[in-house]
């Protein structure tokens, strides 16, 4: 076989669309890299243009530490209450009991690569581990990434409607029905798509049936007790998260009672995250909580102090637990 023209031919055209197509690959997350980091250093620097770094640093300096310690233990249960609904989606998708303890240590990796390296790498180590490590099918976590990344959205949204609606008087009503117009939309247009791929039987729309799987996933949210448990889990999380800016405002001097100010920003600033950015959210996270402070009043060096107070807080944990995870997993693996 070695020897035979034709077979050579064949591995040799084999090879080179290969290695083009893994060219190609290369070449569109270089850029992108580029972008992303281009978008990302360009909201750092509007962000460093408006505050005055000397005097955030002042403010800074004048910390109070219980607050501090307040919100990372509420941190910490938001990562719990976070790993909980994604374990609930996992075995909903799957049909089968999944061991619990198995879910946190990687779930939480996952946000501290991403806030680590770029273009949501944490995302592709946490569809490849548990693709892998609990014998999920690809789509099944990909679609349970897909309704906890909805979830998310969703819930935010919803307390971006309650901020408004503490601010805008009035306006409130427009934007709870554009989101539950968004929220039934949603399901329809799945259930429409899915119809759709599972009568096309080319493996021509092979990729298409993938991700319409995946998207299927959001059948289970048709359970009402199931559709109520992981919204209450989601909405106790972000609280909880947000409690993470408030706890920086205090410890800062920021008055408690003032709490929508501090909400206000944390819901602009997480959904500001949406945008391309470096990793971590740098720059994206700080530009758009301190124009939603300017909004309500707040000076812009004590409101970027609070945010990058708060921002800190919300990246190292993760990070450094990705940091001193990965190894011990490794380490465990090697062991079996």
């Amino acid at each position: 076989m070695l020897f035979n023209p034709s077979w050579r031919n064949r591995a040799s055209s084999h090879c080179f669309a290969w290695f083009d197509r893994g060219r190609r690959i290369a070449r569109r997350l270089a850029f992108r890299y580029a972008l992303h980091s281009i978008i990302g250093l360009l909201f750092l620097a509007l962000f460093l243009r408006q505050i005055d770094l000397g005097g955030v640093i002042a403010i800074a300096r004048q910390v109070w530490v219980a607050p501090l310690v307040i919100a990372l233990l509420a941190y910490a249960v938001d990562f719990l209450l976070r790993a909980v609904r994604f374990w609930i989606v996992l075995e909903s998708v799957s049909g089968r009991r999944l061991p619990f303890r198995r879910v946190p240590g990687p779930f939480v990796a996952s946000f501290g690569i991403s806030d680590l390296l770029p273009l949501r790498a944490g995302d592709v180590f946490r569809l490849l581990w548990f693709q892998r490590q609990m014998a999920l099918p690809a789509s099944g976590v990909l679609g349970a990434m897909m309704v906890e990344r909805f979830l998310d959205l969703a819930t935010l949204l919803l307390l971006a409607v309650a901020v408004a609606g503490w601010h805008l008087d009035g306006h409130w009503l427009f934007y709870l029905a554009l989101l539950a117009g968004g929220c039934i939309a949603t399901p329809m247009l799945t259930a429409a798509a899915g119809r759709w791929a599972r009568r096309s039987r080319t493996m021509r729309w092979a990729w298409i049936r993938g991700l319409v799987s995946a998207l299927d996933t959001f059948r289970i949210l048709r359970s009402p007790g199931l559709a109520v448990s992981v919204t209450g889990l989601s909405l106790a999380a972000w609280l909880l998260e947000a409690a993470v800016l408030l706890g920086a405002w205090i410890s800062l001097g920021g008055a408690a009672e003032a709490w929508a100010a501090p909400m206000a920003a944390f819901v602009t600033s997480t959904l500001g995250t949406l945008f391309p950015g470096l990793p971590g959210h740098f720059g994206t996270f700080e530009l758009f909580g301190l124009e939603m402070f300017a909004r309500v009043g707040v000076a812009p060096d004590f409101a970027a102090a609070v945010l990058l107070l708060a921002h800190l807080m919300l990246w190292a944990p993760t990070a450094l637990f990705a940091i001193g995870w990965l190894p011990f997993s490794r380490s465990r693996q090697a062991a079996h």
